[in-house]
């Protein structure tokens, strides 16, 4: 059972979607929204739900990745390419295959093996990385905010949840020490915890 619903802020009960849609769904929208609380779908009200997801998922590309126009250009394809499946009888093939195109090309580029001969894979043919490569960076202030949510999702196992000692350490050395000097001092006391999450 996940967090959301053990805080009982939304019911699954009669739901006709994998329960994890639903979560999303009210995540993205809102436990109230329309879209989280509706019980059973048609395909028509399926469509017009994904729609939404997808003009979501725009706005938050374009908030958020900063790139080349080619790779814009193929993570808009994928967009595309699920809106357009909206319109086919059979349209979940067609939407999952954007997404999975949309997945693949923000973490660097959209594979393609179709030259590839059957037999033992290449060390790299995983490697997304032939044209970019994604990279992830924090600041100590997101630093500090994954560390909370770590304890709060309880993934990965830590020794002591890291608002409890984050309220222990101010309590110790008051308000004057920022954030960045608190994980600091939670690298050097609690080194095990941090690198389970931070490597």
């Amino acid at each position: 059972m996940s967090e959301v619903e053990e805080k009982g802020t939304i019911s699954t009960e009669g739901y006709d979607g994998p329960k994890a849609m639903q979560i999303q769904l009210s995540r993205l929208f809102g436990s109230g929204s329309k879209h989280a609380i509706s019980q059973k779908r048609t395909a028509a009200q399926w469509r017009k739900t994904l729609k939404v997801v997808l003009r979501e998922i725009e706005r938050y590309m374009v908030a958020n990745v900063d790139t080349d126009e080619v790779h814009l250009f193929v993570l808009f394809s994928g967009l595309a390419a699920a809106r357009e499946s909206l319109n086919q009888e059979d349209f979940w093939p067609g939407y999952a295959e954007g997404i999975t195109r949309l997945a693949l090309t923000l973490m660097g580029d959209y594979p393609d093996h179709r030259r590839r001969r059957p037999g033992r894979k290449r060390e790299d043919h995983y490697k997304l990385d032939s044209t970019r490569r994604a990279q992830w960076v924090q600041t100590p202030e997101q630093r500090f905010r994954t560390l909370v949510e770590a304890g709060s999702l309880g993934y990965p196992e830590l020794s002591a949840r890291p608002l409890d000692v984050f309220r222990e350490f101010r309590k110790r050395f008051g308000s004057k020490p920022n954030r960045s000097d608190f994980l600091e001092w939670y690298r050097a006391n609690y080194p095990q915890d941090y690198v389970a999450i931070f490597r």
